[in-house]
């Protein structure tokens, strides 16, 4: 694909935790009869000798028609069904970290009421402790005695007393309240150590969920690999039965060849599509800002021909988003994807293919480059965006994809830059800043 119009000031969007999450109702219905095991996978796809076997039979041509149409139509609701457990995985997962961060909260805030509970138990602690030596001091004076022997003195001793009654009735709120202080610390502390253990069980929660949340995504992956391996090849199989045009083996291949290089050619058509339309619609925003806000139409300016798709701030691709603690972990040295990218810079250039003797498209490149390290991937932007998860600015590392949605899609190089192929005339090309509106994906 295409790359976004790179506009003359690069700029990074704000440090986001975002993972793909969109739930969708009609997915959500399909996933609920699937089971924790792998994709129902057929476990022999037709073959061009089966196709050239069934066309000397009507009925046999008829019923490889009706195969064909199941598998390829099967193939995609598997993908579907399985994005759609996926994306009730990380909702999951979103709600175990909710969880965790609230008990956090709640333990943290705890500690705190337990501290100062603590301190004012404390200080009600002393002044009991010092009226109960003023009353040890007092102990040793007869009062009575003295109102005998005082004469004339007597008013000040009955006043004396009277203040020693007051300062009882005043002695027995500080006690009562010391006790109470005391009591509130010790409760407060009790709660806080509860909660803090419960701690442990969260976490253990949201690692368990985050778990199962990959490994849903895992599950996609297969789904998607088994579909961009298959619906090519049966895609031209049916063609070749429906309309007879194909009639030999080497036909086949070749037609296997188009059906998916006419695939690519049409998300870079819709890419460029969306470019334009997200060009002129920063450019008209530049032409008419905003009255109210002086400082828009800049900022609309500063991304122009940068928001693939028309999304802002990183967030398009569709469905909601969740924050999370942790990211999956990486599954390869992500330095090592990046210098092995490297080698391509200014020296391949850019093609609808996926190789350095045919030249790179966008996802070409992703696609030879995570190959050499072991790792599958389809063609087309929207696929290889599906099989891993988004991982927030704060997180993303050297190696994970950056994505322009449904535009274009490159290698993060760690430092705020990505290694492209941008566009048709152009090499392959390390860019040291990021433009538009974009979002990182880390393959897990």
């Amino acid at each position: 694909m295409k790359s976004p119009a790179t506009p003359p000031t690069m700029k990074t969007v704000a440090p986001w935790r975002v993972l793909l999450v969109g739930l969708a109702v009609t997915g959500l219905a399909v996933a609920s009869s699937l089971t924790a095991g792998s994709p129902a996978f057929a476990t022999n796809y037709p073959s061009w000798s089966d196709v050239v076997a069934a066309r000397d039979n009507e009925a046999a041509k008829q019923a490889e028609i009706a195969q064909l149409q199941s598998l390829i139509s099967g193939l995609q609701t598997q993908v579907d069904a399985a994005q759609a457990v996926a994306d009730q995985r990380w909702s999951e997962n979103q709600q175990a970290h909710d969880a965790l961060a609230a008990g956090t909260l709640k333990a943290d805030q705890l500690k705190l009421q337990a501290t100062d509970a603590a301190t004012k138990a404390a200080t009600s602690h002393k002044q009991a402790a010092a009226l109960t030596a003023q009353f040890a001091r007092s102990a040793g004076t007869d009062l009575s005695m003295q109102l005998l022997v005082s004469g004339d003195k007597s008013d000040n001793l009955l006043y004396q007393l009277g203040a020693m009654s007051k300062l009882s009735e005043t002695s027995k709120k500080i006690f009562s309240q010391a006790t109470q202080d005391a009591n509130s610390a010790q409760s407060l502390s009790d709660q806080a150590d509860a909660a803090e253990q419960a701690l442990t069980v969260l976490a253990d929660a949201a690692q368990a969920s985050l778990a199962d949340a990959v490994a849903a995504q895992q599950q996609v992956k297969a789904t998607l690999l088994e579909q961009y391996n298959h619906e090519s090849e049966m895609t031209v199989q049916l063609a070749a039965l429906t309309t007879g045009a194909i009639t030999t083996e080497a036909d086949y291949n070749a037609g296997v060849a188009a059906e998916e290089q006419r695939k690519v050619e049409a998300e870079q058509a819709a890419a460029a599509a969306a470019q334009s339309a997200a060009a002129a619609q920063a450019a008209q925003a530049a032409q008419n800002p905003p009255s109210s806000n002086t400082g828009g139409s800049s900022d609309s300016a500063g991304s122009s021909g940068g928001s693939s798709g028309g999304s802002s701030g990183g967030s398009s691709g569709g469905g909601s988003t969740a924050p999370v603690t942790d990211a999956p972990t990486q599954p390869f040295d992500g330095n090592a994807v990046v210098a092995y990218a490297e080698q391509y810079v200014g020296v391949v250039p850019y093609s609808a293919g996926a190789s350095p003797s045919a030249g790179f498209g966008c996802d070409g490149l992703t696609q030879w480059v995570y190959g050499h390290f072991g790792i599958s991937l389809p063609r087309l932007v929207s696929r290889q965006t599906a099989m891993g998860v988004r991982v927030s600015s704060s997180e993303v590392r050297a190696g994970d994809l950056v994505v322009w949605p449904n535009a274009h899609i490159g290698i993060y190089d760690g430092h705020g830059g990505v290694i492209h192929s941008p566009d048709w005339g152009r090499y392959v090309t390390h860019a040291h800043g990021l433009w538009g509106s974009y979002f990182f994906i880390r393959i897990v």
